[in-house]
């Protein structure tokens, strides 16, 4: 009778221990999922900021008189002095190397177009992030019951 009883802890401490394993398994693939999630967010969000900036150039460059000197970025930080040509019309880069002639609101539609569809990405990701979170922290808590048995 004893053996049995020692067989049956032994099966339990067998399957405590697995389960925990799992669950811990589990609760770092989550935390990874969290941390790619939270990349993505901040690439949209950056991307958003990008195109906020952009827009707001646009307001400048549409305002400036025909002649001014403007600065034209040529890489993060770097500009060069240039005379402004024309203020109605952009050049817009429309995917597969194809450049287009569009209106300054014409642009600017197309970047608002561009924020409402970064906005709802940000939304899903949060959504995305405070689900798995929330399933993180349930794991955790099952792990710490585990462990205390």
């Amino acid at each position: 009778m004893a053996d049995e009883n020692n067989k049956t802890e032994n099966n339990k401490t067998e399957d405590n221990s697995k389960d925990l394993q799992q669950k811990y398994m589990q609760l770092q693939m989550l935390d990874q999922h969290l941390k790619q999630i939270r990349q993505q967010l901040e690439a949209v969000q950056s991307q958003m900021a990008d195109v906020q900036t952009v827009l707001f150039a646009l307001d400048d460059v549409s305002k400036a008189k025909i002649g001014s000197e403007i600065l034209v970025p040529l890489s993060s930080g770097i500009f060069v002095k240039a005379e402004l040509k024309e203020n109605r019309s952009l050049n817009v880069n429309v995917g597969s190397n194809t450049v287009v002639e569009k209106s300054v609101q014409d642009t600017k539609a197309l970047l608002d177009r561009q924020v409402i569809d970064l906005s709802k990405l940000n939304e899903d990701l949060i959504a995305q992030f405070t689900k798995i979170s929330g399933d993180a922290e349930m794991l955790q808590a099952e792990l710490q019951q585990l462990s205390a048995e």
